[in-house]
């Protein structure tokens, strides 16, 4: 009876988001649509938080509020599928300790009070950046080891002994990652009974020099989780996203490390066909600014891309935001600005649905009432880090929470997966380092940079 009663809960408060068929007025409620954490000024607590409000509401009338208090310096938020439920993984990284693991929680986004349905540990993934799942399985990766767990979620998300190491157990040649290479796990999208798998390399260690990313492409045995090695694709230079729309993945790079007051000359967005597991890649025109930074989809009509590079002195990102059609991605000539960016903060992402357009804008979350068409449609709700639990902090992650199967906008997330500007946080802890270094910075063949060995 416990689970009769938990699934028609989930029903009702469904239905109550759907137009009533035939009635002119529909009905609507209040629900969690975004994740974010956020770390006070220095960096020693963080809290996981969820914006709120009617999914097809004005942005004016959205709240927010703390869900989860007493975490570490860096946690983050991932969102998945279990079955039809949606739920999140919310990690917390060691920064101190990285072998030292902490406990993830499991979490109903769609509940109003975030209690943790389970805490398993995954010693096969550390510093978590990607999750995605396919049945029973969930698959993870970690920035640090650059690993594929493979995790039993009927089994209270227990870890299985398949273990999947970059690159040595595919033996990728070392023509494209050298041998005692660092090697980075970054983004994880599944596509009907296919894993693809996003890796970064620094061919000599460190972060200053990076080499083409590398995505890896598996088949799934949907009866026991394990990976079959299928082919893999270079990609530009420190990629860290996988955004699937249509068949087709697409990837931005920023084409080498974060510069100050500069861009990077590889700098491109490949285009993965997945029917041909071949990639094209894109680059920008001259008039351009920026590197590519993040890409959403709403429909064949509308995309949106984003470039940007920090300034001189890693006090501000400047670029812009982008719309074209999917057909006019690889023609950025036919794209059009439609928001001009030249503020503080590091981490930075966009996402687009049909009623509207969020941008993390570096320290503040801005919601557009729609979706914008030139550079005079403006947010009409921002939150910023103080307004999101501590005065003078940072945002750490953000993430659009799916609602349960049962609606439509989950039934056209086919990759099992919300979007997640979590992979980005691994950008904003370096900006953030450069900043505060920034009188350590040295002039490298016209570019200031700086090593962060």
């Amino acid at each position: 009876m416990k689970m009769k009663f938990h699934f028609l809960k989930r029903v009702i408060a469904t239905a109550l988001t759907l137009s009533v068929l035939g009635s002119s007025a529909a009905l609507a409620a209040t629900e969690n649509l975004f994740g974010y954490t956020v770390v006070d000024s220095s960096y020693s607590q963080g809290l996981a938080g969820a914006i709120s409000g009617e999914r097809t509401g004005n942005p004016t009338t959205f709240t927010s509020s703390s869900k989860v208090t007493g975490l570490n310096s860096d946690p983050a938020l991932f969102n998945y599928f279990q079955g039809t439920e949606s739920r999140l993984v919310l990690r917390q990284y060691n920064v101190s300790a990285p072998a030292t693991l902490i406990a993830n929680k499991i979490i109903d986004p769609v509940a109003s009070t975030w209690t943790s349905l389970a805490t398993p540990t995954w010693s096969n993934v550390r510093n978590l950046h990607a999750v995605a799942t396919k049945g029973k399985w969930l698959y993870a990766t970690g920035y640090d080891l650059a690993k594929i767990a493979v995790v039993n979620m009927d089994s209270s998300y227990t870890q299985t002994p398949y273990n999947y190491q970059f690159p040595t157990t595919w033996s990728i040649p070392t023509s494209d990652v050298p041998a005692g290479a660092s090697v980075h796990g970054e983004g994880l999208t599944v596509v009907d009974n296919n894993l693809y798998a996003l890796f970064t390399v620094n061919p000599s260690g460190g972060y200053s020099v990076y080499s083409d990313s590398i995505v890896v492409k598996f088949d799934i045995n949907v009866s026991t989780g394990a990976l079959s090695y299928a082919g893999y694709l270079k990609v530009g230079k420190n990629a860290f996203t996988l955004d699937h729309f249509n068949n087709k993945l697409y990837v931005c790079a920023l084409g080498g490390m974060q510069n100050a007051g500069s861009a990077n000359a590889d700098t491109r967005l490949d285009i993965i066909d997945l029917a041909t597991f071949t990639s094209t890649p894109v680059a920008k025109t001259a008039s351009m600014g920026g590197d590519f930074r993040d890409i959403t989809i709403v429909d064949a009509n509308t995309a949106y891309v984003f470039l940007g590079n920090y300034d001189t002195s890693f006090a501000n990102m400047v670029g812009g935001v982008y719309r074209t059609s999917v057909a006019n991605l690889n023609s950025p000539a036919a794209w059009t600005k439609v928001s001009d960016v030249n503020s503080a903060g590091y981490l930075w992402g966009i996402y687009a649905d049909s009623n509207r357009f969020w941008f993390v804008k570096g320290n503040q979350i801005d919601i557009f009432p729609g979706l914008p068409t030139s550079t005079s449609d403006a947010a009409t709700k921002s939150f910023t880090a103080s307004q999101l639990g501590y005065t003078g902090g940072n945002l750490n992650s953000a993430i659009i929470l799916a609602p349960d199967q049962t609606s439509t906008l989950s039934a056209k997330l086919s990759t099992g997966v919300a979007k997640s500007f979590a992979s980005h946080s691994i950008l904003a802890q370096q900006a953030r380092k450069a900043a505060e270094q920034y009188k350590g910075l040295k002039t490298i063949n016209g570019k200031r940079v700086l090593s962060f060995n």
